[in-house]
């Protein structure tokens, strides 16, 4: 049974009545209900651009398992449908990976902690000094996982990432897929 008082439904700069937030309860839980028993928590942002709604749904799954997605509309509820509608392809479409029985039985794998750090982009500024000492502005830890590279990239679109950094489970090499601007997925991995 879906939890409904785990999903947070808010807004930024805007107010989210009570008739958006149970209609976007119901629609995420008929959404989850489909392939999951439970969930660990589930959060829909809604905020107003010039002329459109924007709507942003992160959803916690499993302790490994975060799906987000977000889409604009004219109106909050079209908004919410779309990235709705993002959500449920992702799910469909990795459904059978995320739930496969093999991955149970496989061997504990470790992981590797790293620091992760978001860095202002020095030609955004005009300050010649910021070019060479460029600001942190966001910290935090990650965790890389050993993983498959087919995995890596059911990950990457699970969370609409342009980028994941991964140690490969075949190589034992640290790798990293990222989303090139035509929209293929590139794969760099180093040679010992």
């Amino acid at each position: 049974m879906i939890d409904l008082n785990k999903i947070s439904v808010s807004g930024k700069q805007t107010k989210v009545g009570k008739s958006l937030t149970d209609y976007v309860n119901d629609s995420l839980a008929n959404t989850l209900k489909k392939y999951f028993d439970s969930f660990i928590s589930g959060n829909v942002l809604f905020s107003k651009d010039t002329f459109n709604f924007r709507c942003e749904i992160n959803i916690h799954i499993d302790s490994a398992i975060f799906i987000q997605g977000n889409a604009g509309s004219n109106d909050a509820y079209g908004a919410f449908n779309v990235a709705n509608e993002k959500i449920k392809k992702r799910l469909r479409r990795y459904h059978r990976k995320l739930t496969d029985h093999r991955l149970k039985n496989r061997k504990t794998l470790k992981n590797l902690k790293a620091n992760q750090y978001i860095i202002q982009d020095p030609e955004r500024k005009n300050n010649k000094e910021s070019l060479y000492d460029p600001v942190i502005i966001a910290e935090s830890d990650d965790i890389i996982k050993t993983i498959s590279v087919s995995e890596a990239i059911m990950l990457m679109n699970l969370k609409d990432q342009n980028a994941i950094f991964f140690k490969n489970i075949n190589s034992k090499r640290l790798n990293i897929l990222y989303r090139r601007s035509d929209g293929n997925i590139g794969w760099v991995d180093p040679k010992k």
